[in-house]
């Protein structure tokens, strides 16, 4: 009994300080050719965008994104390489300060890698891929006073 009323007395007191960060893919990943410098000419550079919702209690906390070195898209036929992903946030490092961020996340791939002589039927068609997106969340220390 007396464990009981201590575990209901502890949930009771932990409840409040549960907070909920919602993280989702608000546009997909999504390929353009882009003629720029800095990407050079053989690269083409997809971008999507990360939707972040916190409530007040979750301002201050850090995020920290964890991509793998490399990935793979697919349209059933033929496999390409992504050479890397990036976001716009430097060191991949996010502190919220808003109900609602949105963040967009880079992947690049090599152009010569989409057409290496096969046929067109083969080369066309949607390709799809998944990237595996770990999210740290990092709390703010209390002040003891």
């Amino acid at each position: 009994m007396k464990k009981l009323f201590f575990s209901i007395l502890f949930i009771v007191f932990a409840l409040p300080s549960f907070s909920k960060v919602e993280i989702k893919i608000l546009e997909p990943l999504r390929f353009e050719y882009f003629n720029t410098r800095m990407l050079g000419s053989e690269k083409i550079a997809g971008y999507g965008i990360i939707e972040i919702k916190a409530d007040k209690e979750d301002f201050g906390k850090k995020l920290v994104f964890k991509f793998p070195k490399k990935g793979l898209i697919t349209n059933r036929k033929k496999w390409i390489e992504i050479e890397k992903y990036d976001m716009e946030v430097p060191n991949r490092e996010l502190i919220l300060s808003q109900e609602t961020t949105n963040v967009k996340f880079y992947a690049v791939l090599n152009r010569r890698n989409v057409d290496k002589g096969e046929e067109a039927d083969i080369i066309e068609g949607k390709y799809n891929g998944y990237v595996p997106i770990v999210v740290s969340q990092y709390g703010k220390l209390d002040e003891v006073k």
